[in-house]
């Protein structure tokens, strides 16, 4: 699929989705540094290609920079929330998104320019506004590429200014168990899993949402300790562990389905997980919405 994303000297704005946050930016880098002949670790200082993602603010409050790749998949697994002494901001903002329109009205240095935008659905409302006016009004010979989850993530308008590119992989059904089902869509966490020991995270947890359906844990005391792990991880391994568990009904009898009280609760609890990460976006203590999320799981 990333064949569709063509960088000739025409104009073009695409949209690249994709639950695989770090391959999905790996994909695109390749096809922008074989287009544009760029050697892969000269391609964030060409001076034709502008790279922006959640902005890195120091202490007196001023961009410094924006996120690269890997530390915005590990800020979005939880894993970091600080670059050295810097802070790593929860949103694009129109600043970012003025310097954007600032890089397009230059000429490029050879033949086009490139705007990678990564993880477009942080976006704050102004900066999506501006990003609009830019995408129906730039002239100069610039490609946009907005990367995101899915097309939802961003504004039905921005959209459709461009070429969707779905680059997902396919998730093996036939996996032996959960840990190998969720490495099979997060590769970036199974290659550090030396470091912050995935493997356990994932085995634990299970454990707990087990323990929470069968009444044998207590909400509060497994909230505390999710609470610890940390909310963007934990809601990630509840989410794949609930897919993965619904794919192993998929081909049972609907009545046997409706039957399981587990199944259809953690149906309901797939519902809401969209509406728990908004929360976490906006900053809603991560403590209230684990306590809710385990007392759900045990009602």
């Amino acid at each position: 699929m990333i064949d569709q994303l063509i960088l000739s000297n025409k104009p073009r704005n695409y949209l690249v989705t994709s639950t695989d946050l770090n391959n999905r930016y790996l994909l695109v880098t390749k096809k922008i540094c074989s287009e544009m002949n760029i050697k892969k670790d000269q391609l964030e200082n060409n001076p034709d290609v502008k790279y922006v993602s959640l902005p890195i603010i120091d202490k007196t409050g001023k961009t410094v920079n924006s996120v690269s790749n890997k530390d915005l998949v590990l800020n979005n697994y939880g894993l970091i929330n600080n670059i050295d002494s810097n802070k790593i901001g929860t949103e694009i903002t129109i600043n970012q998104i003025r310097d954007v329109i600032s890089f397009t009205q230059l000429s490029a240095h050879k033949d086009k320019k490139i705007v990678i935008l990564n993880d477009v659905s942080k976006m704050n409302i102004e900066a999506s506004s501006a990003l609009l006016k830019t995408l129906e009004e730039v002239s100069s010979n610039c490609s946009f590429i907005l990367i995101c989850n899915s097309v939802r993530d961003v504004h039905e308008t921005i959209k459709s200014r461009c070429l969707h590119i779905n680059i997902d992989s396919y998730i093996d059904d036939n996996s032996d168990s959960f840990e190998e089902f969720f490495f099979s869509r997060h590769s970036f966490l199974k290659d550090n899993d030396n470091i912050y020991d995935i493997s356990t995270s994932l085995n634990e947890t299970v454990d707990q949402i087990n323990g929470l359906l069968d009444k044998s844990y207590d909400p509060i005391d497994v909230s505390i300790i999710w609470n610890k792990l940390g909310i963007k991880l934990i809601i990630e391994i509840i989410n794949m562990y609930i897919i993965y568990i619904l794919k192993k009904y998929i081909s049972t009898d609907l009545k046997t389905i409706e039957s399981n009280g587990h199944i259809k609760k953690l149906s309901n609890i797939y519902e809401i997980i969209p509406n728990i990460k908004k929360n976490i976006l906006m900053n809603i203590n991560p403590k209230y919405l684990l306590n809710n999320l385990s007392i759900e799981l045990a009602s």
